[in-house]
């Protein structure tokens, strides 16, 4: 048996204690008990739950054992898994075809703790949409291989030219073949309706989680057009803003262009000005020059003249 500490004999025990000790006397490892009530805490407290709140980053739900589709309150692994294992089982082989649903349910973290946080999020409606996406595509799936079930099924009967006996149904919604039970006393071989039970086949619990899974997808898929609608409107008025942004881009850089060129033809303008007044001042320099010359030519000769007296 367990001894009590002192702080824990005089004060009321948690529960978790009790089921241990429980466990304990019941003969099973300790290491399997303490397995179960750490995935028993992670599910109700989350996996961070022994750290601070200063520590934790509220993203905690984004890790990647943390079931995605449990915080959008819809798993098919969980609902379905070990259903169809079990009813594989009682049918032995006529529901032998492997499913790719794991017949170990989930084995991902379902976490009230992580679900409260992904639903406080400041992103949550972003992070709901992708993981919607990933949801509806995986009951597509599940749809689409229940329904290549039924087909099959159809289709063997249909090659082989094999008539369906009375007590031999094939549900569309599931894909599964089944047989109507025999009413109590009536084990001969007769085939009527007499000699049956009613068809319950619709209280199945896998039937039911079928159908479920099949109304989900309705849902997804109608979500997902709501947000592709409002995706679309989004994407229409980033590129109304984007061809405004370039027509403004445009209409600035035709005014630079058109600044531009006006400046150059000005600047070509001013520099052919400035040289033809260079010019201009040059060959009235060379004129001036000349004068000079001239000036001095006559002054020669007045002296020459002044000379010859």
């Amino acid at each position: 048996s367990l001894s009590l500490p002192p702080a824990l004999g005089r004060s009321p025990l948690p529960p978790l204690f009790f089921r241990l000790r429980d466990d304990a006397h019941c003969g099973k490892p300790r290491s399997a008990a303490m397995n179960k009530a750490k995935a028993l805490l992670d599910s109700l407290m989350g996996p961070s739950r022994d750290q601070s709140s200063s520590q934790r980053s509220g993203e905690e739900f984004k890790a990647s054992n943390i079931c995605k589709f449990y915080l959008l309150g819809f798993c098919p692994d969980h609902m379905l898994g070990k259903k169809l294992e079990a009813l594989r089982q009682a049918l032995r082989n006529e529901f032998e075809r492997p499913s790719i649903v794991p017949g170990s349910g989930c084995q991902k973290l379902h976490s009230l703790a992580m679900k409260s946080e992904f639903l406080a999020h400041k992103d949550a409606e972003r992070y709901r949409a992708d993981y919607e996406d990933s949801l509806m595509r995986y009951c597509e799936q599940i749809v689409r291989e229940a329904d290549g079930k039924a087909m099959y099924e159809k289709k063997k009967h249909k090659d082989m030219n094999i008539e369906w006996a009375y007590h031999e149904r094939l549900c569309d919604c599931c894909g599964l073949k089944y047989k109507l039970e025999k009413k109590d006393g009536m084990l001969g071989s007769g085939i009527g309706p007499e000699f049956y039970k009613e068809d319950n086949h619709d209280e199945d619990p896998v039937h039911k989680t079928y159908v479920k899974i099949r109304a989900k997808l309705d849902e997804l898929k109608a979500n997902e057009k709501a947000r592709g609608g409002e995706r679309a409107k989004d994407r229409k008025g980033d590129r109304s803003r984007s061809r405004d942004r370039s027509r403004r881009r445009s209409r600035s850089h035709s005014r630079r262009e058109k600044s531009g060129g006006r400046g150059e033809k000005d600047g070509e303008r001013n520099g052919s000005r400035g040289r033809t007044r260079e010019r201009e001042r040059e060959a009235e320099k060379e004129r001036e020059k000349e004068k000079e010359k001239q000036r001095e030519r006559e002054k020669e000769r007045e002296r020459e003249k002044e000379r010859e007296k």
